[in-house]
């Protein structure tokens, strides 16, 4: 399954989502790679968080397009 298919059928209206540009607090190098430190809203149970989160990577430049073309292809109000 993948994730778009993952959504569909959980139901696209019913998922959130976070930019980490927007919630991270630090962003660090180390020798395996990237730490960042971010905040979310959600809840702590004692297994994690109370919904399950999902880190997807997008190309930037790719999601900028997208949302251009969303807009451009809106119809006005």
């Amino acid at each position: 399954m993948n994730l778009s298919e993952l959504i569909a059928r959980y139901g696209d209206n019913q998922v959130t989502f976070q930019k980490l540009d927007d919630c991270a607090e630090s962003l660090a190098m180390t020798k395996r790679g990237s730490r960042i430190t971010f905040v979310t809203s959600e809840l702590i149970a004692p297994n994690g968080t109370v919904k399950l989160g999902l880190v997807v990577w997008l190309d930037r430049e790719r999601v900028k397009a997208v949302i251009a073309e969303s807009k451009r292809s809106a119809p006005s109000p």
